[in-house]
Protein backbone atom coordinates (compact mmCIF):
# COMPACT_ATOMS: atom_id res chain seq x y z
CA UNK A 1 0.00 0.00 0.00
CA UNK A 2 1.32 3.42 -0.84
CA UNK A 3 1.83 6.41 1.18
CA UNK A 4 -1.06 7.78 -0.54
CA UNK A 5 -3.19 5.21 -0.09
CA UNK A 6 -2.17 5.23 3.79
CA UNK A 7 -3.79 8.82 4.09
CA UNK A 8 -6.76 8.15 1.92
CA UNK A 9 -7.38 6.04 5.30
CA UNK A 10 -7.02 8.40 7.27
CA UNK A 11 -8.67 11.34 6.05
CA UNK A 12 -11.03 9.91 3.80
CA UNK A 13 -14.82 8.75 3.90
CA UNK A 14 -17.06 6.04 3.36
CA UNK A 15 -17.56 6.48 -0.29
CA UNK A 16 -14.25 8.27 -1.70
CA UNK A 17 -12.08 5.24 -2.98
CA UNK A 18 -12.97 3.80 -6.39
CA UNK A 19 -12.12 0.18 -5.09
CA UNK A 20 -15.16 0.82 -2.14
CA UNK A 21 -18.08 3.14 -4.06
CA UNK A 22 -18.13 1.10 -7.67
CA UNK A 23 -18.83 -2.27 -6.68
CA UNK A 24 -21.55 -0.48 -4.33
CA UNK A 25 -22.81 1.10 -7.74
CA UNK A 26 -22.18 -1.94 -9.54
CA UNK A 27 -24.47 -4.07 -7.30
CA UNK A 28 -27.10 -1.26 -6.29
CA UNK A 29 -30.56 -2.55 -6.69
CA UNK A 30 -33.85 -1.17 -4.79
CA UNK A 31 -34.61 -3.35 -2.03
CA UNK A 32 -38.33 -5.04 -2.10
CA UNK A 33 -39.93 -5.99 0.73
CA UNK A 34 -40.60 -9.93 0.97
CA UNK A 35 -44.16 -11.41 0.12
CA UNK A 36 -44.85 -13.89 3.17
CA UNK A 37 -47.97 -14.09 4.65
CA UNK A 38 -48.16 -15.34 8.61
CA UNK A 39 -49.57 -18.59 7.39
CA UNK A 40 -46.81 -19.34 5.01
CA UNK A 41 -44.26 -18.02 7.84
CA UNK A 42 -45.58 -20.51 10.81
CA UNK A 43 -45.29 -23.43 8.18
CA UNK A 44 -41.78 -23.11 7.75
CA UNK A 45 -39.23 -24.89 10.08
CA UNK A 46 -37.25 -23.21 12.85
CA UNK A 47 -34.09 -22.88 10.41
CA UNK A 48 -35.78 -21.50 7.62
CA UNK A 49 -37.40 -18.89 10.02
CA UNK A 50 -34.44 -17.85 11.26
CA UNK A 51 -32.68 -17.53 7.60
CA UNK A 52 -36.04 -15.21 6.73
CA UNK A 53 -35.46 -12.68 9.57
CA UNK A 54 -32.33 -12.39 9.00
CA UNK A 55 -32.87 -11.78 4.94
CA UNK A 56 -35.50 -9.55 6.48
CA UNK A 57 -33.23 -7.60 9.15
CA UNK A 58 -30.20 -7.49 6.25
CA UNK A 59 -32.23 -5.52 3.90
CA UNK A 60 -33.91 -3.33 6.62
CA UNK A 61 -30.58 -2.53 8.05
CA UNK A 62 -28.93 -1.72 4.24
CA UNK A 63 -31.14 1.13 4.05
CA UNK A 64 -34.16 2.16 2.46
CA UNK A 65 -34.86 4.47 -0.09
CA UNK A 66 -37.90 6.51 -0.42
CA UNK A 67 -38.16 8.12 -3.99
CA UNK A 68 -39.43 11.54 -2.89
CA UNK A 69 -40.43 14.35 -5.30
CA UNK A 70 -36.94 15.57 -4.60
CA UNK A 71 -35.08 12.41 -6.03
CA UNK A 72 -37.54 12.74 -8.86
CA UNK A 73 -36.06 16.35 -9.90
CA UNK A 74 -32.51 15.15 -9.01
CA UNK A 75 -32.72 12.25 -11.12
CA UNK A 76 -34.78 14.80 -14.26
CA UNK A 77 -31.85 17.48 -13.69
CA UNK A 78 -28.65 14.85 -13.70
CA UNK A 79 -30.52 13.54 -17.00
CA UNK A 80 -31.02 16.66 -18.61
CA UNK A 81 -26.93 17.56 -17.43
CA UNK A 82 -26.02 14.27 -19.22
CA UNK A 83 -27.66 15.00 -22.64
CA UNK A 84 -25.15 18.15 -23.36
CA UNK A 85 -22.74 16.42 -21.23
CA UNK A 86 -20.63 15.01 -24.51
CA UNK A 87 -20.86 19.33 -25.58
CA UNK A 88 -17.17 20.87 -26.17
CA UNK A 89 -19.31 23.72 -24.63
CA UNK A 90 -22.38 24.79 -23.23
CA UNK A 91 -21.82 21.51 -20.53
CA UNK A 92 -24.15 21.93 -17.27
CA UNK A 93 -24.10 20.90 -13.55
CA UNK A 94 -25.88 20.22 -11.01
CA UNK A 95 -26.21 21.42 -7.56
CA UNK A 96 -27.93 19.92 -4.35
CA UNK A 97 -28.30 22.33 -1.69
CA UNK A 98 -29.74 21.27 2.13
CA UNK A 99 -29.31 21.78 5.95
CA UNK A 100 -28.02 18.44 7.80
CA UNK A 101 -30.79 16.32 7.92
CA UNK A 102 -32.16 16.95 4.49
CA UNK A 103 -31.15 13.81 2.87
CA UNK A 104 -28.25 14.84 1.22
CA UNK A 105 -26.22 12.41 1.08
CA UNK A 106 -28.70 9.55 0.23
CA UNK A 107 -29.45 11.92 -2.80
CA UNK A 108 -25.85 12.08 -3.88
CA UNK A 109 -25.42 8.23 -3.42
CA UNK A 110 -29.14 7.93 -6.00
CA UNK A 111 -27.83 9.87 -8.28
CA UNK A 112 -24.67 8.15 -8.91
CA UNK A 113 -26.36 5.02 -9.07
CA UNK A 114 -28.79 6.19 -11.49
CA UNK A 115 -25.66 7.19 -13.42
CA UNK A 116 -23.70 4.18 -13.48
CA UNK A 117 -26.58 2.18 -14.31
CA UNK A 118 -26.95 4.23 -17.90
CA UNK A 119 -23.09 4.35 -17.81
CA UNK A 120 -23.18 0.77 -17.93
CA UNK A 121 -25.75 0.22 -20.87
CA UNK A 122 -24.56 3.06 -22.92
CA UNK A 123 -20.66 1.65 -23.04
CA UNK A 124 -21.05 -2.60 -22.24
CA UNK A 125 -17.41 -3.03 -22.67
CA UNK A 126 -17.18 -0.29 -19.65
CA UNK A 127 -15.13 -2.89 -17.52
CA UNK A 128 -13.00 -4.34 -19.86
CA UNK A 129 -12.12 -0.88 -21.24
CA UNK A 130 -11.47 0.15 -17.66
CA UNK A 131 -14.06 2.96 -17.64
CA UNK A 132 -14.74 4.85 -13.91
CA UNK A 133 -18.21 5.96 -14.72
CA UNK A 134 -18.41 7.74 -11.34
CA UNK A 135 -16.42 9.88 -9.29
CA UNK A 136 -16.90 10.86 -6.00
CA UNK A 137 -14.94 12.99 -3.63
CA UNK A 138 -15.48 15.51 -0.43
CA UNK A 139 -13.66 19.05 -0.35
CA UNK A 140 -11.62 18.98 3.13
CA UNK A 141 -11.98 22.10 5.58
CA UNK A 142 -9.37 24.49 5.04
CA UNK A 143 -9.21 23.37 1.47
CA UNK A 144 -6.35 23.34 -0.91
CA UNK A 145 -6.10 22.73 -4.64
CA UNK A 146 -3.10 20.66 -4.56
CA UNK A 147 -5.58 18.99 -1.73
CA UNK A 148 -8.63 18.77 -3.84
CA UNK A 149 -6.57 16.82 -6.69
CA UNK A 150 -4.87 14.84 -3.70
CA UNK A 151 -8.48 13.86 -3.09
CA UNK A 152 -9.00 12.96 -6.56
CA UNK A 153 -5.99 11.19 -6.84
CA UNK A 154 -6.83 8.86 -4.07
CA UNK A 155 -10.27 8.21 -5.35
CA UNK A 156 -8.49 6.25 -8.00
CA UNK A 157 -5.93 4.90 -6.31
CA UNK A 158 -3.07 6.49 -8.31
CA UNK A 159 0.02 6.87 -6.62
CA UNK A 160 1.74 10.38 -6.67
CA UNK A 161 4.45 12.30 -4.96
CA UNK A 162 3.23 14.33 -2.45
CA UNK A 163 5.60 17.09 -3.96
CA UNK A 164 4.09 17.22 -7.03
CA UNK A 165 2.71 20.60 -7.89
CA UNK A 166 -1.38 21.36 -8.71
CA UNK A 167 -0.63 21.97 -12.47
CA UNK A 168 1.27 18.19 -12.45
CA UNK A 169 -1.47 17.18 -9.97
CA UNK A 170 -4.32 18.89 -12.26
CA UNK A 171 -2.84 17.55 -15.07
CA UNK A 172 -2.78 13.69 -13.74
CA UNK A 173 -6.56 13.73 -12.46
CA UNK A 174 -7.47 15.47 -15.87
CA UNK A 175 -5.62 12.42 -18.02
CA UNK A 176 -6.86 9.40 -15.87
CA UNK A 177 -10.38 11.06 -15.30
CA UNK A 178 -10.32 11.71 -19.54
CA UNK A 179 -9.51 7.97 -20.07
CA UNK A 180 -11.71 6.43 -17.88
CA UNK A 181 -14.91 7.91 -19.70
CA UNK A 182 -16.16 9.46 -16.33
CA UNK A 183 -19.84 10.32 -16.41
CA UNK A 184 -20.38 11.62 -13.29
CA UNK A 185 -17.83 13.76 -10.92
CA UNK A 186 -19.52 14.20 -7.53
CA UNK A 187 -17.99 16.67 -5.62
CA UNK A 188 -19.24 16.87 -1.90
CA UNK A 189 -19.05 19.13 1.27
CA UNK A 190 -18.30 22.25 -1.06
CA UNK A 191 -19.50 24.62 1.79
CA UNK A 192 -15.87 23.31 2.74
CA UNK A 193 -14.92 26.53 -0.42
CA UNK A 194 -17.11 29.32 1.81
CA UNK A 195 -14.48 30.84 3.76
CA UNK A 196 -12.96 33.61 1.47
CA UNK A 197 -9.05 33.00 1.15
CA UNK A 198 -6.21 32.43 -1.24
CA UNK A 199 -6.66 28.85 -0.92
CA UNK A 200 -10.24 28.04 -1.33
CA UNK A 201 -10.56 30.43 -4.44
CA UNK A 202 -7.50 28.61 -5.75
CA UNK A 203 -9.44 25.24 -4.85
CA UNK A 204 -12.63 26.53 -6.45
CA UNK A 205 -10.86 27.73 -9.51
CA UNK A 206 -9.43 24.20 -9.87
CA UNK A 207 -12.58 22.05 -9.81
CA UNK A 208 -13.82 24.60 -12.35
CA UNK A 209 -10.79 24.20 -14.79
CA UNK A 210 -10.73 20.32 -14.06
CA UNK A 211 -14.72 20.19 -15.25
CA UNK A 212 -14.18 22.52 -18.25
CA UNK A 213 -11.73 19.66 -19.26
CA UNK A 214 -14.18 17.14 -18.94
CA UNK A 215 -17.16 15.68 -20.79
CA UNK A 216 -18.74 14.95 -17.58
CA UNK A 217 -21.82 16.15 -15.13
CA UNK A 218 -20.10 17.49 -12.10
CA UNK A 219 -23.07 17.33 -8.86
CA UNK A 220 -21.99 19.81 -6.29
CA UNK A 221 -23.25 18.68 -3.23
CA UNK A 222 -23.48 20.79 0.32
CA UNK A 223 -25.49 23.20 2.09
CA UNK A 224 -25.76 27.09 1.60
CA UNK A 225 -24.76 26.80 -1.76
CA UNK A 226 -27.40 29.04 -2.41
CA UNK A 227 -25.18 31.89 -1.16
CA UNK A 228 -21.69 30.60 -1.81
CA UNK A 229 -22.37 29.94 -5.31
CA UNK A 230 -23.37 34.03 -6.00
CA UNK A 231 -21.09 35.55 -3.39
CA UNK A 232 -18.02 36.63 -6.32
CA UNK A 233 -16.48 35.69 -9.35
CA UNK A 234 -16.08 31.85 -9.10
CA UNK A 235 -19.65 31.08 -7.64
CA UNK A 236 -21.12 33.23 -10.09
CA UNK A 237 -19.20 30.91 -12.66
CA UNK A 238 -20.47 28.10 -11.02
CA UNK A 239 -24.11 29.21 -10.46
CA UNK A 240 -24.19 30.19 -14.30
CA UNK A 241 -23.25 26.68 -15.47
CA UNK A 242 -25.40 24.63 -13.02
CA UNK A 243 -29.03 23.93 -12.04
CA UNK A 244 -29.94 23.60 -8.36
CA UNK A 245 -32.11 20.73 -6.64
CA UNK A 246 -33.07 22.12 -3.05
CA UNK A 247 -33.45 19.42 -0.24
CA UNK A 248 -35.42 20.74 3.07
CA UNK A 249 -37.22 19.51 6.01
CA UNK A 250 -40.87 18.62 5.40
CA UNK A 251 -43.46 20.66 6.36
CA UNK A 252 -46.83 19.44 7.95
CA UNK A 253 -48.98 23.39 8.14
CA UNK A 254 -50.50 22.30 4.54
CA UNK A 255 -52.84 19.75 2.96
CA UNK A 256 -49.98 19.17 0.44
CA UNK A 257 -47.19 19.13 3.26
CA UNK A 258 -49.53 16.53 5.30
CA UNK A 259 -50.40 14.44 2.15
CA UNK A 260 -46.39 14.33 0.99
CA UNK A 261 -45.64 13.58 5.07
CA UNK A 262 -48.28 10.81 5.51
CA UNK A 263 -46.95 9.34 1.94
CA UNK A 264 -43.49 9.65 2.97
CA UNK A 265 -44.58 7.19 6.49
CA UNK A 266 -46.69 4.94 4.48
CA UNK A 267 -43.50 4.15 2.03
CA UNK A 268 -41.42 3.28 4.96
CA UNK A 269 -44.10 1.17 6.47
CA UNK A 270 -44.45 -1.01 3.13
CA UNK A 271 -40.81 -1.02 2.83
CA UNK A 272 -40.24 -2.62 6.25
CA UNK A 273 -43.13 -5.79 5.79
CA UNK A 274 -43.93 -6.57 9.38
CA UNK A 275 -46.33 -9.14 9.76
CA UNK A 276 -48.92 -6.53 12.34
CA UNK A 277 -48.05 -3.33 10.55
CA UNK A 278 -50.53 -2.81 7.94
CA UNK A 279 -49.68 0.09 5.42
CA UNK A 280 -51.51 3.21 6.99
CA UNK A 281 -51.04 1.96 10.89
CA UNK A 282 -49.14 5.52 11.87
CA UNK A 283 -51.26 7.49 9.68
CA UNK A 284 -52.93 8.91 13.29
CA UNK A 285 -49.86 9.51 14.35
CA UNK A 286 -48.29 11.31 11.63
CA UNK A 287 -48.00 14.59 13.35
CA UNK A 288 -46.34 13.08 15.75
CA UNK A 289 -43.55 11.64 13.57
CA UNK A 290 -42.84 15.32 12.39
CA UNK A 291 -42.88 16.77 15.65
CA UNK A 292 -40.02 14.13 16.25
CA UNK A 293 -38.24 14.10 13.62
CA UNK A 294 -38.80 18.68 12.99
CA UNK A 295 -39.45 16.89 9.45
CA UNK A 296 -36.46 15.79 8.53
CA UNK A 297 -36.14 12.71 6.68
CA UNK A 298 -32.89 11.25 7.75
CA UNK A 299 -34.01 11.57 10.98
CA UNK A 300 -37.76 9.60 10.09
CA UNK A 301 -35.57 7.22 8.12
CA UNK A 302 -33.80 6.47 11.38
CA UNK A 303 -35.98 6.25 13.62
CA UNK A 304 -38.51 3.85 11.89
CA UNK A 305 -35.36 1.61 10.97
CA UNK A 306 -34.20 1.39 14.57
CA UNK A 307 -38.27 0.31 14.78
CA UNK A 308 -39.01 -1.91 12.55
CA UNK A 309 -35.28 -3.75 13.36
CA UNK A 310 -36.08 -4.32 17.19
CA UNK A 311 -39.30 -6.18 15.93
CA UNK A 312 -38.56 -7.93 13.37
CA UNK A 313 -37.69 -10.87 15.62
CA UNK A 314 -40.81 -10.64 17.71
CA UNK A 315 -43.71 -12.86 17.16
CA UNK A 316 -45.92 -11.80 13.95
CA UNK A 317 -48.48 -10.88 16.18
CA UNK A 318 -46.13 -8.08 18.04
CA UNK A 319 -44.26 -6.84 15.30
CA UNK A 320 -46.45 -3.37 15.43
CA UNK A 321 -44.82 -0.01 15.22
CA UNK A 322 -46.46 2.05 18.54
CA UNK A 323 -45.19 5.27 19.99
CA UNK A 324 -44.37 4.05 23.03
CA UNK A 325 -41.77 2.27 21.24
CA UNK A 326 -40.78 5.45 19.43
CA UNK A 327 -40.65 7.21 22.01
CA UNK A 328 -37.49 4.92 23.13
CA UNK A 329 -35.95 5.62 20.60
CA UNK A 330 -32.58 8.42 20.57
CA UNK A 331 -31.96 10.52 17.58
CA UNK A 332 -29.14 12.10 16.52
CA UNK A 333 -28.40 15.68 18.99
CA UNK A 334 -29.63 18.50 16.91
CA UNK A 335 -33.11 16.53 16.17
CA UNK A 336 -33.54 15.99 19.81
CA UNK A 337 -33.03 19.34 21.05
CA UNK A 338 -35.59 20.42 18.71
CA UNK A 339 -38.24 18.17 19.59
CA UNK A 340 -37.38 19.21 23.42
CA UNK A 341 -37.72 23.28 22.07
CA UNK A 342 -41.02 22.30 20.27
CA UNK A 343 -42.54 20.22 23.73
CA UNK A 344 -41.14 22.23 26.19
CA UNK A 345 -40.53 25.96 24.94
CA UNK A 346 -39.03 28.35 26.78
CA UNK A 347 -41.35 30.44 29.48
CA UNK A 348 -41.43 33.59 27.12
CA UNK A 349 -42.28 32.17 24.24
CA UNK A 350 -45.06 29.86 26.04
CA UNK A 351 -46.30 33.62 27.70
CA UNK A 352 -46.35 34.75 23.93
CA UNK A 353 -48.50 32.19 23.13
Amino acid sequence: MSTSQNQAEKVGGHLDTRSTLQPLLENHKPAVAENVTVATYHGWSAERRARFTLQRTDRIAAGIVIKTPSLDELDKEVRRAEIFARRDVGRAGVVVNGRPGTGKTTAALHAMAGAFRRHALRYPNWKRDEHIPVVYIEVPPGSTARGVMGRFLRFLEVPFIEKMTLEERTQLVTKQLQRAHTSLVVIDEMQNLARVSNGTFESAQAIKNLMNSLKAVPLYVGFNLDRIFSHDDIGAQFASRSTMVSLERMHFRTYAGRRDWKALVRAFETQFGLFSHPTGTLDPHAEYLWRRTSGSIGALSRLLTVAALELVEAAPADQIITVSHLETIKLDLATERLYDMMVNPPKKARRAA
